[in-house]
């Protein structure tokens, strides 16, 4: 099957890579495909071997893309359970098992695809332009290699080819769109009333029997989880350098310059054309020598004044640069594979070069601009210095001081008083929180788990020092805790009162939907009900399935309901949620009109091929997973 869609896939990675990108290198962890020290599998199978190391990075990707999307909306305990681990191991096993078949279907991803599409990515420019020293910095500062998160970047890009290659070759009959374009365009007609707790609602008072009664049988509604506050200190670059001399010496700037000069040097960059042709994989020499002499006599014709550009949009097989007249923007060296950085660079402007054969094709270069070399002077490169050279010393001062907080940790590890004495560190205190967290500190999971653990909690001692991202430490001391118990009924009472008074109204307003719909079974009007009852009769214009102003849980009863005999309404019930039901007539059924070749009918046919793609992808991994056998150690979880 895949081999069949590779040729669909080429021309739509370029505007969906940074989704895919950004999304499951975010969620899923996809470094954890690569590498991975430990030997335990938490799940197995043929074409996939997943390790206990990769599970948990993958989890802690997951997590820390969830709490920067939700922030404090996010309920920490989502993040530890099963289900939610679950669902990373699932999205993880999807990812290796499709980059397997991938590569074993002969997908690939040649270098000047990749370079285009890392070039691509906004995070790596800078006024438009990529940057190569903000690449490399950005890349570190997450804690990646250029080469590793570039194998990251090139799974992805087969993920997508696959993802894309399968929507791609998605079919519809021609019957089942005339089908569903008849029920897309069909309208019903109908009226409805609405009962509402509210509207049912006791009025008179809530008897004392009813309110002990509720409480002692909804007891576990009432409970209070236990609860507790910490007092906690946090070692971190910053906090360290508070303590420090912020007094930088020129020497020590200089030194610092000269051994990040790299940083500071804006590397050369060329406007670089191209016209590729392309090559299979593993191409026989017979390929090369026809596509050099393609190229040659295309070279020919540039020489006797024919467009560059124009013989690019219309020959060359890189199609993202093809329209463009073959320009690749202003690139470094390294954003080019070996064989056409290496050409380009030598290559004087204006001038085209021989063909270049490299890895996915062979090239006719042009180099139309030079932007030289740029560094930074050093009275411009200060204030950075500066930062750099204070962010070096406190991580330094930091590695020291990280071990004399374990130490004083543990040396008193009923008070934390101490530690923040001997290191200068304040002392703060945290809101009350349960082990489903709270705010600020007690939103972090690793925070929650390590303050709920037995030793810390019953013992009354600091907990272990807990790892904040990369490079910050912070050890808590429970200094209150309130157990958890049940809320007695007078403080309970008003919550008691709103409950009795919900479930009265809502056992109401099931009496009154059977009484209606009895009535309405037997010939009654609706209308005429809803004069005798004081309801609100409701007729809105013949609806279509998709009506955005009425509830959807009515629209969906009324186009599930049989269509009515002339003369003869269907009668039927909704739940609207919160109680509130709907209880409606079915008039008359008003057949589709979208007609074969408008545009209405147009969009229906793409977004039903564009669900058959989603559903067929679906399938094939429904397929991979089947024909992997895959166990899963449940201990993992």
């Amino acid at each position: 099957m895949l081999n069949a869609l590779r040729e669909k896939t080429q021309g739509l990675i370029g505007a969906a890579l940074l989704v895919v990108l950004v999304v499951p290198f975010a969620l899923w962890g996809i470094s954890s495909y690569f590498g991975g020290g430990s030997r335990v599998y938490v799940a197995r199978g043929h074409g996939l071997r997943i390790t206990q190391a990769q599970f948990e990075n993958a989890l802690v990707h997951q997590r820390a893309a969830l709490e920067r999307a939700f922030g404090k909306n996010l309920n920490p305990a989502l993040l530890t359970g099963r289900k939610f681990k679950k669902a990373v191991l699932k999205g993880l096993i999807d990812k290796t098992l499709l980059i397997h078949a991938a590569a074993k279907a002969g997908f690939v991803v040649n270098e000047d695809e990749l370079g285009l599409e890392i070039r691509r990515i906004p995070a790596f420019r800078v006024k438009g332009r990529f940057s190569p020293s903000r690449y490399r910095e950005l890349l570190a500062a997450q804690g990646f290699t250029v080469p590793g998160f570039e194998r990251r970047v090139r799974a992805l890009m087969l993920l997508n080819q696959v993802k894309a290659g399968l929507l791609a070759s998605a079919f519809v009959p021609q019957q089942q769109i005339a089908r569903a374009a008849e029920l897309f365009g069909q309208k019903r007609s109908f009226a409805y009333v609405t009962l509402s707790p509210r509207r049912f609602s006791p009025r008179g008072p809530v008897s004392a029997a009813q309110i002990s009664q509720y409480y002692a049988q909804h007891t576990k509604d009432f409970r209070l989880p236990q609860e507790v506050r910490v007092a906690y200190v946090v070692l971190s670059p910053r906090a360290v350098m508070r303590t420090m001399s912020h007094k930088v010496g020129m020497a020590a700037l200089q030194k610092a310059y000269q051994r990040h000069i790299a940083q500071f040097t804006e590397p050369q960059q060329r406007l670089v054309r191209h016209i590729m042709i392309a090559l299979p994989p593993d191409p026989s020499a017979q390929a090369v020598a026809q596509a050099k002499a393609r190229l040659s006599a295309l070279r020919a014709q540039i020489m006797h004044g024919a467009s560059f550009a124009a013989l690019a949009r219309r020959y060359s097989a890189d199609t993202a640069s093809a329209s463009k007249g073959g320009s690749l923007g202003f690139v470094t060296e390294a954003d080019l594979s070996k064989a056409l950085g290496k050409a380009a660079f030598a290559l004087p402007v204006r001038q085209v070069s021989a063909p270049i054969v490299g890895q996915s094709g062979v090239h006719l270069l042009e180099v139309m601009a030079v932007r030289p070399a740029m560094v930074t002077p050093f009275a411009k490169a200060r204030p950075a210095l500066v930062r750099m050279v204070l962010r070096r010393r406190a991580r330094r001062r930091l590695y020291h001081l990280s071990e004399r907080l374990r130490n004083a940790a543990f040396e008193h590890p009923h008070s934390l008083a101490p530690a923040a004495a001997r290191l200068g560190l304040k002392l703060h205190r945290s809101g009350w929180f349960t082990r489903a967290g709270g705010t600020g500190i007690s939103a972090l999971p690793q925070v929650v788990k390590a303050v709920f653990a037995p030793k810390v909690l019953a013992g009354r001692r600091n907990t272990h020092a807990i790892t904040l991202g990369s490079d910050a430490l912070l050890v808590a001391h429970v200094i209150g805790r309130k157990a958890a118990r049940v809320e007695p009924l007078a403080a309970a009472r008003p919550a008691v009162i709103r409950a009795v008074r919900a479930t009265l109204a809502r056992r109401r307003v099931k009496a009154e939907e059977a009484s209606l719909m009895k009535a309405l079974r037997k010939g009654a009007s609706l209308a005429a009900l809803a004069r005798q009852r004081h309801l609100v009769l409701q007729v809105p214009a013949p609806t279509l399935a998709v009506a955005p102003g009425l509830p959807k849980a009515l629209v969906t009863a009324v186009f599930r309901a049989p269509t009515p005999a002339a003369g003869h309404p269907i009668p039927g019930s909704a739940h609207l949620g919160d109680g509130r039901r709907a209880v409606f007539v079915l008039r008359q059924v008003v057949p589709g009109t979208v007609k074969n070749g408008s545009a209405r009918y147009i969009k229906l046919a793409r977004s039903l091929i564009s669900d058959s793609g989603v559903e067929t992808y679906l399938a094939y991994l429904k397929s991979l997973r089947e024909r992997a056998h895959i166990h899963i150690r449940a201990q993992a979880l």
